[in-house]
């Protein structure tokens, strides 16, 4: 179990926002060992922990600060900005924690006790085998990939198709799945994370093997009704929109660091790079694709949890508007960072310079299936009057 979060740093605090920028310092003082390890440091873990950021949307009776998903999106952007193996961290987390809302509350209380955290995945490899009565459960094994957060997760997350026996359960034409929650104890971690970017989310394969899970400690992924009122519980995209924050907010970081190479440079035959025309054209490029993707991205998901908060039920639009803004944030920022980073040239590929990383994890990050091209194809057929034909929309 983690060990109690304890107040905020400053108890004035506004906000999740005004906490994650209160750390920004730390978090960028730390980026280089984070790479470097592979993890995010022990301290870090701890101030991230005090701030309560990754318990953002856990339900604020299981704990939580239960905050507003349009800060909560804000909050993992200014984390990102500051470094993005740390922002994406941050994300993980706080997606896991929304899972809370699927679980009775003394399960819930129990996973996210003390301030902790949980890495995930949301893919039904793992084997889950009914027990016998009296015991109410299963017995669970798998190995599942890419969960972010490992280093310093306190309980993992797993998804596992149901056996009776040897037989794999059906329900309604297709097998029976359950996300099964599992402490640190009884899980092995294995260090397969060695990538191109995103180097300090620790984000390896881990297995479980012979772990009995009680019943009421999982539940059936996009079948199961969330037991909590929380309106975030009737709007799942914006539990999504945080890969797009994240993606912003590498995407700021690295204009940060491609403005300052230009002001403070110079080239050929001594000219300051700030007075090359193709410079200020490229950086005012970058700029405008990342603070349009950035105003849409929240306008969207502003519009979506406002019809959420007054009983909007049919919002069909409005959802697939949100995860359409979400991947075209990332992608937009993709393309930023790659003007950025073609335009200076051997100035930006030094092992260490922060463009050079923002680089490589704004490649990493737009990897994830979140933000994929399925996405486009399911928001293309919502504007076509079509079901999206993917979960989540």
């Amino acid at each position: 179990m983690a060990p109690a979060p304890g107040p905020r740093t400053s108890p004035n605090a506004a906000s999740e926002v005004e906490a994650a920028r209160r750390l920004r310092p730390l978090i960028e003082a730390a980026a280089a060992d984070t790479e470097a390890r592979g993890a995010l440091p022990s301290d870090l873990v701890d101030a991230l922990r005090r701030e309560r950021l990754f318990q953002m949307m856990l339900p604020r009776s299981l704990g939580g600060l239960e905050t507003n998903p349009i800060d909560a999106c804000r909050a993992i952007e200014e984390v990102a900005l500051a470094d993005g193996s740390t922002g994406w961290c941050v994300m993980l987390a706080a997606q896991s924690a929304s899972f809370a809302g699927y679980l009775p509350e003394a399960d819930a209380l129990e996973v996210w006790a003390g301030g902790g955290a949980v890495a995930g995945v949301a893919r039904p490899i793992g084997r889950a085998v009914a027990t016998p009565e009296p015991r109410d459960g299963w017995v669970v094994s798998g190995r599942w990939p890419f969960a972010s957060g490992s280093s310093h997760a306190t309980w993992f997350a797993g998804e596992c198709v149901v056996y009776d026996g040897d037989t794999p359960r059906s329900r309604g034409g297709e097998e029976e799945t359950r996300m099964v929650f599992v402490p640190r104890d009884q899980v092995t971690v294995h260090q397969t994370w060695d990538t191109l970017g995103l180097r300090g989310t620790a984000s390896h394969d881990f297995s479980i093997e012979g772990a009995f899970v009680p019943s009421s400690r999982g539940f059936r992924m996009l079948h199961t009704a969330p037991l909590h009122p929380w309106a975030l519980y009737r709007a799942q995209p914006l539990v999504f929109v945080t890969h797009g924050s994240h993606a912003i907010g590498v995407a700021r970081g690295a204009l940060e660091a491609a403005r300052a190479v230009i002001v403070e440079r110079r080239g050929y035959g001594g000219m300051l790079l700030r007075d090359v025309p193709r410079l200020q054209a490229l950086l005012a490029e970058a700029t405008a694709l990342v603070e349009s993707a950035r105003h849409w991205l929240y306008d969207s998901a502003e519009a979506l949890w406002q019809a959420t908060l007054a009983g909007d039920t049919d919002a069909t639009l409005l959802r697939s508007r949100t995860r359409l803004a979400t991947s075209h944030a990332a992608n937009a920022s993709v393309r930023a960072v790659d003007l950025l980073h073609g335009a200076l040239a051997t100035a930006a590929i030094g092992r260490g310079s922060p463009l050079e990383r923002r680089f490589r994890d704004i490649h990493t990050a737009a990897a994830h299936v979140m933000i994929g091209p399925l996405t486009y194809e399911a928001a293309g057929r919502v504007e076509l009057g079509l079901e999206p034909g993917m979960p989540f929309f």
